[in-house]
């Protein structure tokens, strides 16, 4: 009998129902995080999920609002507000970028949530780590 990766121990029923307990408090404990976050600097999740992709260079606001499934026009007013907040700006050559305020704000805002994630899986052991890693990145 040749056995895959999905027959090996992971995908046990009873690793599945502690994988899908596990990820639901995770996921609990990091919105938590991004909530606190977002609302110490003024702004809703969808402004600071699009801040984060503006840091990483976007291009087009048609693929941002794919990427992150919000509608077109959601974008445009998300893209409004941060030019109001003056988080961004247009530079000289129509792009889009952070303004000194919006990275240093989106920086602290991204340590302190990056601290909670490494607080959240310090005691998980790598090697078991790994192939659930593989797994979500593929998702």
């Amino acid at each position: 009998m040749k056995m895959g990766f999905a027959d090996t121990l992971y995908f046990k029923e009873d690793n599945i129902l502690k994988i899908i307990l596990g990820s639901h408090r995770t996921n609990k404990l990091i919105n938590q995080e991004i909530i606190t976050e977002t609302d110490k600097n003024y702004l809703t999740l969808n402004e600071f999920l699009v801040l984060i992709e503006i840091k990483k260079g976007f291009k087009k606001k048609i693929d941002l609002a794919n990427k992150l499934f919000i509608k077109r026009q959601n974008i445009n007013t998300i893209f409004n507000n941060l030019l109001n907040k003056k988080l961004i700006v247009k530079n000289k050559n129509g792009e889009i970028i952070l303004t000194d305020l919006g990275r240093n704000n989106l920086d602290i805002s991204i340590k302190k949530i990056s601290s909670r994630i490494m607080n959240i899986f310090k005691d998980i052991d790598p090697k078991n780590m790994g192939g659930f890693i593989n797994i979500i990145e593929k998702i």
